[in-house]
């Protein structure tokens, strides 16, 4: 009987004991945080005229920063566009240029030739995520090929100044966040030649410039699109500090950015281990 008892008691105790084991790696699991995925790996390419890019640099790169798991390696100028291995071990590139070029006399600036441009275009074409920013959509102005890539045509823009932006795609992930109506105290509104039905309009803006030859037109100011099998993020904002230094521009490049990688949601979040690490 004493036999009979001691055992039933022991194996009270291991019982008791297993289920202790058990929910203590229960609670371990559930009580430590996910581990975050690697960062994105992005190639920022910038440099080029009529544009302080030193300055804005840090402002863009922190601030995309404040809002997606994102490393960032910087090339300034055209050279890097040569290289055969263009965007190898990136997973996204980003343009942040301004060589447009002569548009009279059609012809590319002289840090570029046709070469450099397919090149860089055949990266995105097969299937490698592209963001282009602001005077990228005006540089190259002699090759229709690399404005087909950025997904609209553009080549000029009225005088420095504030206006207004709307947004006129509620349900794209890459502007939920985006404000209905927001304003830039100051940037060039890029007038729209043409907007290719390839391309997906996010967001507008109209001319408030009284001058004859602004006022009143409407532009495309922020669009999607696919280049190839290379999905596009494009926007025209982005002049200066007075637009860049706004949050909801920085958002909107983060989200931007998430979106051609494919690491934002449907509701325009970062998927889990996309978004900032604190």
């Amino acid at each position: 009987m004493k036999t009979h008892t001691l055992l039933i008691a022991t194996l009270t105790l291991s019982i008791f004991a297993a289920c202790a084991i058990a929910d203590d790696k229960a609670t371990s699991t559930s009580d430590s945080p996910a581990k975050p995925k690697a960062a994105l790996k992005v190639l920022y390419i910038t440099g080029g005229g009529y544009h302080k890019y030193d300055k804005l640099l840090p402002i863009i790169l922190d601030g995309i920063k404040k809002h997606a798991n994102v490393d960032f390696d910087v090339k300034w100028d055209l050279d890097c566009m040569r290289d055969k291995n263009l965007g190898e071990g990136y997973d996204a590139i980003i343009y942040n240029i301004c060589f447009a070029g002569d548009e009279k006399k059609n012809t590319l600036p002289p840090q570029a030739d046709a070469e450099l441009i397919a090149n860089a275009l055949r990266v995105t074409r097969e299937g490698k995520p592209t963001v282009m920013l602001h005077c990228t959509m005006h540089t190259f102005m002699a090759s229709d090929d690399w404005t087909e890539c950025c997904g609209e045509r553009t080549r000029h823009h009225d005088d420095y100044e504030a206006f207004d932006v709307r947004k006129v795609n509620d349900e794209h992930p890459a502007v939920k966040h985006f404000p209905k109506k927001w304003n830039t105290t100051g940037d060039e509104l890029y007038q729209t030649i043409n907007f290719p039905q390839t391309s997906t309009a996010l967001l507008e803006a109209t001319s408030p410039s009284p001058k004859k030859d602004q006022g009143g037109k409407t532009s495309v100011v922020c669009w999607v699109h696919t280049y190839g099998k290379g999905p596009v993020f494009g926007t025209t904002l982005g002049h200066d500090e007075k637009t860049v230094e706004k949050d909801e521009y920085l958002r909107l490049l983060a989200d931007g950015l998430l979106w051609a990688c494919g690491k934002l949601d449907n509701n325009g979040d970062p998927k889990p281990g996309y978004g900032p690490i604190n």
